[in-house]
């Protein structure tokens, strides 16, 4: 049984912010490109999280996606005991996607659009795990403690973090470095944008709202 509590679309079926979601559906072809391509692992560590949930649990369990997306990783829930599934996003694109890629599944699904923090402190009841796959490197330090913390105490069992990481002394200047040379060679499935080959910002106001951008072609 799904309970969506989204709402994205109009009763007469038209979007909300047409400009926003064709924006939206742009960058996620350009995201599922790499899902596709295996490029961030994702085959391998979805077999991860299937392997470390059967060996966990004997019995039905809850289950906690924290920026769940569309939810296309979830098929590594198949053959577990899992009897709830709470997906989480800010984006309601996405789990417009997540309800269609989940709707077949043989347990309970809620996807809940706003706030991770607002969404994992109202639940009536902990989740028996949690998981969160590339995203929580989007929130600042403050952030990241808040939505943390919500999940210690919202989390009965434990929490799994799949995450982009430095490496022991690396700078954020050293691991964007290092990831400009390691990824630009191999992800050749991704084109120009828009025909320019390189984007730089150049500046920043102080107020943090407006900024200069150069494109190379």
């Amino acid at each position: 049984m799904i309970n969506i509590l989204i709402h994205q679309f109009q009763p007469d079926g038209a979007v909300v912010d047409a400009s926003a979601l064709e924006q939206f559906q742009r960058q996620w072809a350009t995201y599922q490109k790499l899902v596709d391509s295996d490029e961030l692992s994702h085959r391998e560590v979805g077999a991860l999280l299937h392997d470390t949930l059967n060996q966990s649990f004997d019995r039905p369990f809850a289950f906690l996606d924290i920026a769940c997306g569309d939810a296309s990783q979830m098929r590594a829930l198949s053959g577990t005991k899992v009897r709830h599934y709470h997906g989480v996003d800010l984006s309601e694109p996405a789990l417009e996607l997540a309800a269609n890629n989940l709707k077949d599944m043989p347990f309970e699904v809620e996807l809940d659009h706003g706030d991770f923090v607002e969404a994992v402190t109202r639940r009536p009841e902990p989740a028996d795990v949690a998981w969160c796959s590339l995203s929580i490197h989007h929130l600042v330090t403050d952030e990241k403690l808040r939505l943390m913390r919500a999940l210690h105490g919202s989390t009965g069992s434990f929490l799994m973090i799949y995450e982009p990481t430095r490496q022991d002394g690396e700078t954020r200047e050293g691991y964007l470095q290092r990831f400009r040379r390691v990824n630009r060679p191999r992800w050749t499935m991704l084109t120009p944008q828009a025909g320019f080959s390189k984007a730089r910002e150049l500046f920043q106001d102080p107020t943090g709202f407006y900024r200069v951008f150069r494109y190379d072609r």
